[in-house]
């Protein structure tokens, strides 16, 4: 992590509570409740200002926020609206305060409550639809694969899904299950969220120099650690120079942009993976061939050699980068994206809910779950990675992802709120007041668990354990 993408996540994150908190705040002042503190971050305030009954504030913990409303107690988490619990005059009185939260109607209170979530989603619409709206452009391999297999020996257990359905070396994916593969990002987006689900794969395959079409049948595999299908590929990375470090080995030995290995110690190479056999097994030194300009030539590289040549290497040991192309969406019409936007959003939210269905069949939580740090340093690396674009796409899907969180039926959270909320119109009167009490200390002293043990794995993540 760096700071500049700690600053871009933490405002990020940012604007994800405001939207949220912007829900809330907006559904109290249309349902006659008082505001008493809109605050981006917790703790005690850095700067702001107040205007009529209401305080706007940034304060000193970046994460997080809450809009807290005549009434309240404890602010909330997970960038809610507080606990929401019953106030303090209730408990004494037996009667909230005018423009208090518990003095407005419980269908007043399940408005305001999923206004927030519901905001969430809002954004997420609008923001995949701008997208959609602008265009963009994004780095990827092309649609043809390299079977992991065919490169290293260190592939236990079972043959991959990709191995054992008959794939090979030099397929290109044309359509995943009749979608239209162009690049292999495409081919990670279908693989990754179809887990245990049978896929078919539309193969263009050159045989005996003619190229023939055919369909296989592929069940990608629960991968354990990221929770995401796998099906044992690599993007076909074609031998193209596209920068070398300076004063790495290539560079010493006279390779540059544009040069076309040929062959490695003798061995013809077809892609970059041709080069992980040589290099495993090269004394630290490699007689390279290659294409400039239509001439053949030669040279001797030498390089630092390590004990695993892993499929990350990506050159790094010759001090060779090769390039990926450029993919661009097409630009949509309003409409249209409109309707993308709305399509993206729901995908998004079927695979959310699938991917809680996962956590249930044997994932590692430790690594396949993220805590408010990892989010952050997701959200920085995007924004430093992709842009503004990306930065939104991101923000949109996890503004998805927060929609559901906050309605699930856990005490202190939004949906916790409105089932309360419900029992309370069905029984015809509140719940006891120090019952609400204790049942939100509970929810709020589990989540706020949950957030220091999460909080806890990311920086064992980070420190590489």
């Amino acid at each position: 992590m760096t700071i500049i993408s700690i600053l871009l996540g933490l405002i990020g994150l940012g604007i994800m509570v405001f939207v949220h908190e912007l829900g809330h705040f907006v559904a109290a002042k249309a349902n006659g409740v008082v505001v008493e503190t809109f605050s981006l971050g917790w703790g005690p305030r850095l700067v702001g200002f107040k205007k009529g009954e209401t305080v706007y504030q940034i304060s000193w913990f970046p994460i997080g926020g809450y809009c807290k409303m005549r009434g309240e107690i404890t602010p909330g988490i997970a960038g809610g609206e507080g606990a929401q619990s019953v106030s303090r005059e209730a408990a004494a009185n037996g009667a909230p305060r005018e423009g208090s939260f518990n003095a407005a109607a419980p269908w007043r209170r399940i408005v305001i409550s999923a206004a927030g979530p519901i905001f969430n989603l809002i954004f997420a619409v609008i923001t995949f639809s701008i997208i959609s709206l602008v265009g963009y452009s994004f780095p990827s391999y092309d649609n043809r694969i390299a079977l992991a297999t065919d490169y290293s020996q260190q592939l236990s257990g079972d043959q991959p899904p990709a191995t054992a359905a008959g794939l090979k070396t030099g397929d290109r994916i044309l359509a995943i299950s009749g979608q239209p593969i162009q690049s292999f990002q495409d081919i990670r987006e279908a693989v990754s969220v179809a887990p245990n689900k049978r896929l078919v794969f539309r193969i263009e395959r050159a045989e005996n120099g003619t190229e023939r079409g055919f369909d296989v049948p592929v069940v990608p595999r629960l991968d354990k650690d990221s929770g995401a299908g796998q099906i044992g590929i690599l993007p076909w990375i074609d031998p193209v120079v596209a920068a070398v470090a300076p004063g790495s080995g290539a560079s010493i030995a006279g390779l540059g942009k544009g040069d076309l290995i040929l062959s490695a110690n003798g061995s013809a190479v077809r892609n970059v993976w041709d080069l992980i056999p040589v290099l495993s097994s090269a004394p630290g030194k490699m007689t390279v061939d290659f294409e400039r300009g239509g001439e053949r030539r030669s040279a001797l590289v030498v390089f630092e050699r390590n004990s695993v040549v892993g499929f990350d290497f990506a050159g790094k040991m010759l001090g060779i980068s090769f390039a990926e192309k450029q993919y661009a969406t097409p630009r949509l019409g309003l409409p249209q994206a409109v309707e993308h936007g709305l399509g993206q959003t729901w995908d998004t939210f079927s695979l959310t809910v699938k991917g809680f269905g996962l956590l249930f069949q044997g994932v590692n939580l430790r690594k396949a779950v993220a805590g408010p740090l990892k989010i952050i340093d997701y959200i920085g690396s995007a924004a430093v990675i992709g842009g503004a674009l990306a930065l939104f796409q991101f923000l949109a899907f996890l503004s998805v992802v927060l929609f559901i969180m906050n309605l699930l039926p856990i005490p202190a959270m939004d949906g916790g709120q409105i089932i309360l909320f419900i029992i309370e119109v069905v029984r015809g009167r509140a719940v006891p007041a120090n019952l609400f009490w204790r049942v939100q200390i509970i929810g709020f002293s589990i989540l706020l668990a949950l957030i220091v043990i999460v909080s806890f794995n990311d920086i064992l993540s980070f420190a590489g354990h």
